[in-house]
């Protein structure tokens, strides 16, 4: 997940990288990237709280090497999601405290462009985690290659899937039925929200000899 190939200590926690080259883009090496990092962050991360700690590099490991890119540009591009809606949820914040959340025009198209992204993130966290750990299903323990059902058949496991997606398939189209709906609608016009005010309370007379 961090492109570590070379064994080193103090190792920094990348939280924002670019590929300098097409080569470092299909084959991360973090040190020939550029990005900016927490230092130790990743050694910290590792060890569990020691940013002096020295990870051991893929390259000391045997056997093909498991698919590096995919794994770390899925991290990196679900963490730039995140502070993506981190974003949102401050500038949507400030426009509500100054009540200006139905003028702000810019905020609601960056709101709509951003519906499908929760998804995205969704999917490219699973990236990481079923790809990262390959090829075990736990670690040190079980392989992916022991865990397939040996009695399920080429045709259950079709039916199964055919089934989910045409389930899934479904949700989508009521979902989708259902947003469309509520933006065709519009928020409500300002003039036609009601605010409720609260009932003075009414206070005895203090008199002066009080």
């Amino acid at each position: 997940m961090e492109a570590i190939w070379e064994t080193e200590s103090y190792v920094p926690e990348y939280i924002i990288a670019f590929p300098t080259s097409m080569e470092n883009l299909l084959d991360p090496r973090a040190k020939d990237i550029f990005g900016i990092g927490i230092p130790g962050g990743a050694s910290w991360l590792a060890s569990g709280g020691d940013p002096q700690a020295t990870i051991r590099g893929l390259e000391e490991f045997e056997g093909p090497q498991p698919p590096v890119a995919l794994v770390f540009w899925s991290f990196r591009a679900m963490v730039g999601l995140g502070f993506w809606f981190i974003l949102l949820a401050v500038w949507g914040g400030y426009r509500w405290i100054r009540g200006q959340l139905l003028e702000d025009d810019l905020l609601h198209l960056a709101l709509m462009a951003s519906t499908p992204l929760g998804i995205l993130a969704v999917h490219l966290g699973w990236v990481v985690t079923e790809v990262g750990r390959q090829p075990w299903i736990i670690q040190d323990v079980m392989k992916t290659s022991a865990g397939v059902s040996s009695d399920l058949t080429g045709a259950e496991a079709t039916a199964t899937l055919t089934g989910f997606v045409v389930v899934y398939l479904a949700l989508l189209v009521l979902y989708l039925y259902v947003i469309s709906r509520i933006v065709r609608s519009g928020p409500p016009a300002p003039a036609d929200l009601t605010v409720t005010e609260r009932p003075e309370t009414p206070t005895d007379e203090v008199g002066a000899d009080d």
